[in-house]
């Protein structure tokens, strides 16, 4: 069975980029919709930071995981990204889908569609 190839890396605009070709392997895409959101709004600059970051992380899936070597790598403490997970969680924005709390193993994280019903019920 052949290998799957790895997708193209892609040119962005020069402003959101620090490579001086412009070439990323991996970004993401954002609604004009989840930015403008009330719900969006009302999470912290942090929890808001930290959805970026997972979707970064989950790379166009909708579940993943997201270690505390992740938000390490991306420059939040792990404190903190506990407090913004449960802050997402209670949200709507991200589900637990398992937890890897007795074996050891990293959460699997679900994004979620909770925050989308929240908002046209508020309708």
């Amino acid at each position: 069975m052949p290998r799957r190839k790895a997708a193209p890396s892609c040119a962005i605009p020069f402003w959101m980029s620090a490579k001086q070709d412009c070439r990323e392997g991996r970004f993401i895409q954002l609604g004009n919709s989840l930015l403008l959101s009330p719900d969006f709004h009302e999470l912290s600059t942090g929890a808001r930071y930290l959805y970026l970051c997972a979707a970064m992380e989950a790379g166009g899936r909708r579940n993943f995981t997201f270690p505390q070597s992740a938000a390490t790598k991306y420059g939040v403490n792990p404190r903190s990204m506990r407090r913004y997970l449960q802050e997402l969680i209670s949200a709507g924005f991200i589900e637990v889908e398992s937890s890897g709390r007795w074996t050891r193993e990293s959460n699997r994280y679900l994004f979620s569609m909770r925050w989308r019903c929240q908002q046209t019920a508020a309708i």
